[in-house]
């Protein structure tokens, strides 16, 4: 009996990945962006998730860094995530190694886990999003595998896309892109995905990002809006702190929706 030789058909299957990775990886770019995935790993990105303060390039002042906004499952229950520290991985320059706190309710979790970059692009000039009016800056946007797990036996598991846009200023600095700050439906740090309890089959829709929420309805070309039906499920004190034609802004939801939940 003749024995079969098995090397070539597995070097061949070996090649045809590599090629097939490699491809994918020349194409590694969100549309409308020229490829920029290879020079993403020179830059420190962590200050576009956690940082004392955001400068408002546009409007050449500073305010607090924003707490993003979340939601989970069919009710957009609110759901809320902070980064207490956010580390560069000395052997990954795609690689953050990231730790913080969640909160559903009143149960808050420690988390720790990776946000890893899998596409990055720069605009093209003349682009819809290219910053024809602000010179010497270049802008782009970036796709991160977001893989975090919550402690505990019953801690759940975060896994999703994180999208999040960023500029380079004339002196090579890549910054968190407030280039159109206050404009209609302004965004950032958008993450889509899932959160799953250990030894439960049934994931939960998961979305998270600074200023607004896309895709759900609770966003608003005005910034984050809570439709009436939703207030019930952790808004209250969201909604409580915006003065309308109706009614002065609640003292005690402000202070609510300020304080500090993960110290």
């Amino acid at each position: 009996m003749k024995k079969l030789n098995l090397r070539l058909p597995y070097l061949f299957l070996c090649t045809s990945l590599i090629i097939s990775l490699l491809a994918n990886g020349a194409e590694a770019q969100p549309a409308g962006t020229a490829n920029f995935y290879n020079n993403i790993k020179s830059y420190n990105l962590a200050a576009l998730w956690r940082a004392d303060r955001l400068r408002l390039l546009s409007l050449k002042q500073n305010e607090p860094f924003p707490e993003p906004y979340g939601t989970l499952g069919k009710n957009y229950q609110r759901f809320y995530i902070h980064y207490t520290t956010v580390t560069k991985d000395p052997a990954n320059p795609y690689c953050y190694q990231v730790q913080g706190k969640t909160r559903v309710g009143n149960q808050i979790r420690p988390f720790s886990g990776t946000i890893t970059v899998t596409q990055a692009g720069i605009y093209k000039p003349g682009s819809p999003y290219s910053p024809d009016s602000y010179k010497g800056y270049k802008r782009g946007q970036f796709v991160a595998k977001a893989e975090l797990k919550e402690a505990g036996q019953d801690g759940s598991m975060i896994s999703g896309n994180l999208t999040t846009d960023f500029c380079i200023n004339a002196q090579n600095q890549l910054l968190y892109d407030t280039l159109d700050f206050g404009i209609d439906g302004y965004q950032n740090n958008q993450f889509t995905g899932t959160i799953k309890k250990p030894g439960n089959g049934t994931a939960q829709t998961l979305k998270w990002g600074d200023y607004n929420l896309s895709t759900t309805p609770l966003s608003d070309v005005d910034g984050l809006t809570i439709p009436p039906e939703y207030e019930k499920y952790g808004w209250q004190s969201f909604v409580n702190a915006i003065p309308n034609d109706l009614r002065p802004a609640n003292k005690a939801a402000i202070a609510e929706e300020k304080r500090q939940w993960w110290k």
